[in-house]
C-alpha cells in the first residue's frame, strides 16, 4: 500500500486518472485549436470522473465513460484521427468496463 491505497490501483485511482486525462485533453484542445467545446466537455466530464473517483460512485462513472466512449467512437469513425478521438474512445471504454465490473462486485 502507498499512502493507504493499493499500488496496483484502487477504483478511485482509476477514475481519477481517467478524469485527469480527459480534463487535460480538453485543456490541450483549447490551447492548440482554441476549441471551447473541447475545454467545456473535457472539463465537465473530467471533473465528473474525478468526483466519481473520490466518492467511489461507479454507476455515475460508468455513465460518463459510456457517453465518452459513444461520442468519441463516432468522432473517430468520422475523422480516423487517433488523437484525440481514438485515444479517448479507448481510454473511456476501459473506464466503462472497469466501472461495470466494480458495480457487479
Amino acid at each position: 500500500s502507498c499512502l493507504g491505497y493499493s499500488i496496483v490501483g484502487d477504483a478511485m485511482d482509476a477514475n481519477i486518472a481517467l478524469g485527469a486525462a480527459v480534463a487535460a485533453g480538453g485543456v490541450a484542445g483549447f490551447a492548440s485549436k482554441g476549441s471551447v467545446p473541447s475545454l467545456v466537455a473535457g472539463g465537465i466530464s473530467g471533473l465528473g470522473l474525478i468526483a466519481c473517483g473520490r466518492t467511489s460512485n461507479f454507476k455515475a462513472a460508468a455513465v460518463i465513460s459510456a457517453i465518452l466512449t459513444l461520442i468519441m467512437s463516432i468522432r473517430f469513425a468520422k475523422t480516423k484521427k487517433v488523437m484525440p478521438a481514438g485515444m479517448v474512445a479507448i481510454l473511456s471504454s476501459g473506464g466503462l468496463i472497469f466501472n461495470l465490473l466494480k458495480i457487479r462486485q
